[in-house]
């Protein structure tokens, strides 16, 4: 289950890392499973569009159950419109990822923006891997 707490670890550990590698600051959204809101934080100085971006990516990934980057994969594989999915909150940016438990099942996802695509995306991807480590850990 994707607690409040879990959610703040996600988020603030993303942007400890975020601010020291030196790249572009960012904004990091959380979903549930259900692609509602669940946390977010905007670093200094990140781009307005960001904080925007990070959500719709994030609510993308739960919506779908699968990377931003694959979506928009699909999209061009199946030369399919984004309309035809009847959801204006959907976008196929990449940068985001579902969130899976031990069991494998996705219980939330990530949202990144602020950097090039690909490197949000690796952003994501790397949480996303890293996600079992963060629940196991003990809270303070």
């Amino acid at each position: 289950m994707l607690t409040t707490d879990i959610v703040y670890r996600i988020l603030n550990q993303i942007l400890d890392e975020a601010k020291q590698d030196g790249g572009a600051p960012v904004s990091v959204a959380v979903c549930d499973k259900d692609g509602s809101l669940a946390g977010f934080l905007k670093m200094d100085g990140a781009a307005v569009r960001t904080g925007h971006l990070a959500r719709h990516k994030a609510y993308t990934a739960a919506r779908m159950q699968a990377r931003t980057a694959d979506f928009l994969a699909r999209i061009k594989r199946e030369h399919l419109d984004i309309r035809y999915f009847c959801d204006p909150d959907l976008t196929p940016l990449p940068g985001a990822a579902p969130l899976v438990n031990k069991e494998g099942e996705i219980i939330g996802s990530i949202g990144i923006s602020g950097r090039p695509s690909e490197q949000d995306q690796a952003m994501a991807d790397d949480v996303a891997a890293r996600i079992l480590r963060v629940l196991m850990q003990p809270v303070n």
